[in-house]
């Protein structure tokens, strides 16, 4: 990912920071957020620093508890479970459509190619800065944008867009492993070989599996 520029604002700065102390666990789930501390820490004035929490407070990274104030999001299987749950079903329901569309429109077949390309450059550039794990997971994020933007469904993409938020945290908390991360991509590949042959079932099995494979990792990782 590229570097912020020299003119990127205090609350982009602030967010940066603090997301680099959540995915290096300094930051804990489940532990109360102390704007002086992170004052302190990031020499940053505190109404930026809310301005970042207040951002990730939308994504789903951060809880705003009345009258008690912030805390890191806690992480649960249940809340996991259930996003994977829902990924499955915007996906799986519709696959026959977004068969259909490729049929029509080869460009979203390049698309996702592109995608799966700058997914492997992206593991195989780094998978040991913050940066690296947060780019990695855009580009495994739009890979999944593209599946739904081919069915033409924007309510579907909303959704995602919700959920995916969400899954931010557990990827960030969770760092996989690059055998992992590589296995992931392999996954996506499996899904356009089936959009590529026309063959519904190959692509049903190939949502599940991917579903499945990323429940199973986090599931370990959160024991």
């Amino acid at each position: 990912m590229a570097k912020k520029e020299p003119h990127a604002s205090l609350v982009d700065v602030a967010y940066d920071k603090i997301r680099s102390d959540l995915s290096t666990n300094v930051l804990k789930p489940g532990e109360k957020i102390i704007f002086q501390d992170l004052v302190k820490r990031y020499e940053i004035s505190e109404t930026p620093i809310k301005q970042a929490l207040n951002r990730m407070v939308v994504e789903g990274l951060v809880e705003s508890i009345p009258r008690r104030g912030m805390r890191i999001k806690p992480i649960s299987i249940r809340d996991y479970n259930e996003i994977m749950d829902i990924r499955y079903m915007l996906e799986s329901q519709l696959a026959p459509v977004i068969i259909e569309a490729v049929v029509y429109h080869p460009e979203y077949i390049g698309e996702l190619e592109n995608n799966i390309a700058k997914h492997y450059q992206a593991i195989e550039t780094g998978t040991t800065e913050v940066q690296d794990f947060i780019e990695i997971y855009r580009v495994d994020h739009e890979f999944h944008r593209l599946l739904l933007k081919c069915a033409n469904h924007q309510r579907a993409l909303q959704v995602y867009d919700t959920i995916g938020a969400h899954t931010f945290s557990y990827f960030l908390y969770n760092k996989k492993p690059k055998s992992r991360l590589i296995a992931g991509v392999q996954e996506h590949e499996t899904i356009l070989n089936a959009l590529k042959k026309q063959d519904l079932d190959a692509l049903l099995n190939a949502i599940r599996v991917h579903i499945d494979g990323a429940r199973t990792s986090i599931n370990y990782a959160l024991l």
